[in-house]
Protein backbone atom coordinates (compact mmCIF):
# COMPACT_ATOMS: atom_id res chain seq x y z
CA UNK A 1 0.00 0.00 0.00
CA UNK A 2 1.28 3.47 -1.01
CA UNK A 3 2.21 6.30 2.08
CA UNK A 4 -1.04 8.09 0.19
CA UNK A 5 -3.60 5.19 0.30
CA UNK A 6 -2.29 4.41 4.05
CA UNK A 7 -2.61 7.78 5.00
CA UNK A 8 -6.41 8.11 3.42
CA UNK A 9 -6.81 4.98 5.82
CA UNK A 10 -5.79 6.34 8.99
CA UNK A 11 -7.84 10.20 8.05
CA UNK A 12 -10.95 7.61 7.70
CA UNK A 13 -10.20 5.67 11.07
CA UNK A 14 -9.52 9.27 12.53
CA UNK A 15 -13.13 10.31 11.27
CA UNK A 16 -14.99 7.38 11.61
CA UNK A 17 -14.25 8.28 15.62
CA UNK A 18 -16.73 10.81 15.52
CA UNK A 19 -19.96 9.34 17.56
CA UNK A 20 -22.11 9.85 14.35
CA UNK A 21 -20.37 9.24 11.46
CA UNK A 22 -20.84 6.14 9.13
CA UNK A 23 -18.02 4.24 7.61
CA UNK A 24 -19.16 5.79 4.49
CA UNK A 25 -19.06 9.88 5.71
CA UNK A 26 -16.23 9.17 7.25
CA UNK A 27 -14.49 8.24 3.86
CA UNK A 28 -16.27 10.93 2.03
CA UNK A 29 -14.83 13.30 5.18
CA UNK A 30 -11.05 12.04 4.74
CA UNK A 31 -11.84 12.62 0.70
CA UNK A 32 -12.98 16.32 1.44
CA UNK A 33 -9.82 17.03 3.32
CA UNK A 34 -7.68 15.37 1.10
CA UNK A 35 -9.21 17.84 -2.03
CA UNK A 36 -9.05 21.07 0.20
CA UNK A 37 -6.34 23.66 -0.57
CA UNK A 38 -2.79 23.29 1.44
CA UNK A 39 -4.10 26.63 3.39
CA UNK A 40 -7.35 25.57 4.14
CA UNK A 41 -6.21 21.86 5.85
CA UNK A 42 -3.56 24.10 7.59
CA UNK A 43 -5.83 26.58 8.73
CA UNK A 44 -8.50 23.27 9.66
CA UNK A 45 -5.84 21.65 11.89
CA UNK A 46 -4.86 24.81 13.34
CA UNK A 47 -8.35 25.19 14.30
CA UNK A 48 -8.93 21.48 16.01
CA UNK A 49 -5.51 22.19 17.64
CA UNK A 50 -6.81 24.72 19.53
CA UNK A 51 -9.61 23.62 20.52
CA UNK A 52 -8.90 20.65 21.52
CA UNK A 53 -6.39 22.88 23.91
CA UNK A 54 -9.51 24.76 24.88
CA UNK A 55 -12.46 22.70 25.35
CA UNK A 56 -13.26 21.89 28.85
CA UNK A 57 -16.72 20.23 30.39
CA UNK A 58 -18.48 22.50 33.07
CA UNK A 59 -18.23 21.53 36.29
CA UNK A 60 -21.45 22.03 37.24
CA UNK A 61 -24.03 20.73 34.33
CA UNK A 62 -21.97 19.41 32.30
CA UNK A 63 -21.70 21.53 29.15
CA UNK A 64 -18.39 22.25 27.35
CA UNK A 65 -16.97 25.60 28.00
CA UNK A 66 -13.70 27.00 27.82
CA UNK A 67 -13.32 27.73 31.58
CA UNK A 68 -14.31 25.53 34.49
CA UNK A 69 -17.56 26.87 34.93
CA UNK A 70 -19.28 27.19 31.58
CA UNK A 71 -20.68 30.47 30.90
CA UNK A 72 -24.49 29.53 31.19
CA UNK A 73 -24.07 28.23 34.61
CA UNK A 74 -22.19 31.73 35.66
CA UNK A 75 -25.14 34.15 34.57
CA UNK A 76 -26.44 35.33 37.65
CA UNK A 77 -29.39 36.71 34.95
CA UNK A 78 -30.75 33.18 34.36
CA UNK A 79 -33.56 31.61 36.90
CA UNK A 80 -31.37 29.22 38.89
CA UNK A 81 -34.56 27.56 40.34
CA UNK A 82 -35.35 25.75 37.45
CA UNK A 83 -32.99 23.02 35.65
CA UNK A 84 -33.85 21.59 32.27
CA UNK A 85 -32.54 18.08 31.66
CA UNK A 86 -31.07 17.00 28.29
CA UNK A 87 -29.39 14.39 26.54
CA UNK A 88 -26.59 15.99 24.52
CA UNK A 89 -24.73 19.53 24.86
CA UNK A 90 -26.62 19.87 21.44
CA UNK A 91 -29.92 20.06 22.53
CA UNK A 92 -28.69 22.79 24.98
CA UNK A 93 -28.61 24.88 21.56
CA UNK A 94 -32.41 24.09 20.34
CA UNK A 95 -33.35 24.77 23.64
CA UNK A 96 -32.10 28.32 23.73
CA UNK A 97 -33.31 29.09 20.38
CA UNK A 98 -37.02 28.46 22.07
CA UNK A 99 -35.86 30.95 24.69
CA UNK A 100 -36.16 29.21 27.74
CA UNK A 101 -34.25 31.36 30.63
CA UNK A 102 -33.43 28.46 33.37
CA UNK A 103 -30.37 26.75 33.72
CA UNK A 104 -28.83 23.11 32.04
CA UNK A 105 -27.84 19.29 33.09
CA UNK A 106 -26.53 17.56 30.44
CA UNK A 107 -26.37 13.96 30.96
CA UNK A 108 -24.28 12.56 28.33
CA UNK A 109 -26.15 10.28 26.63
CA UNK A 110 -29.27 8.10 27.75
CA UNK A 111 -29.25 4.69 29.82
CA UNK A 112 -28.57 1.79 27.19
CA UNK A 113 -28.53 -1.58 28.95
CA UNK A 114 -27.92 -2.86 26.10
CA UNK A 115 -24.93 -1.29 24.85
CA UNK A 116 -23.43 -1.04 28.58
CA UNK A 117 -24.35 2.22 29.32
CA UNK A 118 -25.60 2.37 32.61
CA UNK A 119 -26.89 5.08 35.36
CA UNK A 120 -23.75 5.22 37.08
CA UNK A 121 -22.38 6.08 33.37
CA UNK A 122 -24.43 9.25 32.78
CA UNK A 123 -24.12 12.84 34.54
CA UNK A 124 -27.17 12.07 36.88
CA UNK A 125 -25.06 11.85 39.96
CA UNK A 126 -24.19 15.46 39.25
CA UNK A 127 -27.87 16.59 38.41
CA UNK A 128 -28.66 14.71 42.50
CA UNK A 129 -26.08 16.48 44.15
CA UNK A 130 -27.00 19.96 42.58
CA UNK A 131 -30.91 19.28 44.23
CA UNK A 132 -28.78 18.37 47.30
CA UNK A 133 -28.32 22.22 47.23
CA UNK A 134 -31.79 23.27 48.04
CA UNK A 135 -32.31 26.19 45.89
CA UNK A 136 -33.72 24.21 42.33
CA UNK A 137 -37.38 24.17 42.88
CA UNK A 138 -38.12 22.63 39.52
CA UNK A 139 -36.70 19.82 36.63
CA UNK A 140 -37.73 19.79 33.71
CA UNK A 141 -37.05 16.80 32.16
CA UNK A 142 -36.33 17.10 28.24
CA UNK A 143 -34.91 13.80 26.88
CA UNK A 144 -35.81 12.41 23.61
CA UNK A 145 -39.31 11.27 22.79
CA UNK A 146 -38.11 7.92 21.90
CA UNK A 147 -37.75 4.35 23.99
CA UNK A 148 -34.16 4.72 26.07
CA UNK A 149 -34.73 8.66 26.16
CA UNK A 150 -38.22 7.60 27.96
CA UNK A 151 -37.12 5.34 30.05
CA UNK A 152 -33.47 7.48 31.12
CA UNK A 153 -36.37 10.39 31.94
CA UNK A 154 -38.49 7.98 34.27
CA UNK A 155 -35.52 6.56 35.91
CA UNK A 156 -34.39 10.25 36.59
CA UNK A 157 -38.28 10.85 37.89
CA UNK A 158 -38.38 8.15 40.21
CA UNK A 159 -35.09 9.20 42.17
CA UNK A 160 -35.65 13.06 42.48
CA UNK A 161 -39.34 12.24 43.29
CA UNK A 162 -37.79 9.41 46.49
CA UNK A 163 -35.44 11.63 47.40
CA UNK A 164 -35.99 15.21 46.55
CA UNK A 165 -39.93 15.47 47.74
CA UNK A 166 -40.08 19.39 46.90
CA UNK A 167 -38.66 19.58 43.75
CA UNK A 168 -41.31 19.65 41.41
CA UNK A 169 -40.90 17.63 37.73
CA UNK A 170 -42.28 18.43 34.47
CA UNK A 171 -41.29 17.64 31.04
CA UNK A 172 -42.22 19.61 27.73
CA UNK A 173 -45.54 19.34 26.63
CA UNK A 174 -47.76 19.17 23.12
CA UNK A 175 -45.96 19.80 20.09
CA UNK A 176 -43.37 17.17 20.47
CA UNK A 177 -44.42 13.98 18.68
CA UNK A 178 -43.24 10.33 20.25
CA UNK A 179 -39.41 9.92 18.63
CA UNK A 180 -38.88 13.37 18.51
CA UNK A 181 -35.34 14.66 19.12
CA UNK A 182 -34.54 17.67 20.90
CA UNK A 183 -32.04 18.94 18.36
CA UNK A 184 -34.76 18.51 15.54
CA UNK A 185 -37.50 20.51 17.19
CA UNK A 186 -37.92 24.09 15.37
CA UNK A 187 -37.43 26.80 18.24
CA UNK A 188 -41.26 27.51 17.66
CA UNK A 189 -42.37 24.34 18.66
CA UNK A 190 -40.19 23.54 21.50
CA UNK A 191 -40.85 27.26 23.04
CA UNK A 192 -44.76 26.26 22.69
CA UNK A 193 -43.49 22.35 24.41
CA UNK A 194 -41.57 24.42 27.12
CA UNK A 195 -44.09 27.19 27.76
CA UNK A 196 -46.63 24.42 28.62
CA UNK A 197 -45.06 21.84 30.30
CA UNK A 198 -47.14 19.40 32.95
CA UNK A 199 -45.82 17.60 35.38
CA UNK A 200 -44.40 14.70 34.64
CA UNK A 201 -46.24 11.36 35.99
Amino acid sequence: MSNFYFCLERLKEAFYTLPSVTPKYAAKLASDFIKLPPESRKKLLEELREAEGSIRVCSVCGNYSSEEICDICSDKERNAAIICVVEEVMDVSSVEEAGFNGKYHILGGRIDPLNKILPENLNIDGLFKRLEGGAVEEVILATNLNRKGIATARYIYNEIARRFANVKISHPAHGLSEGSEIIYVNAHTLKEALDGRRSFE
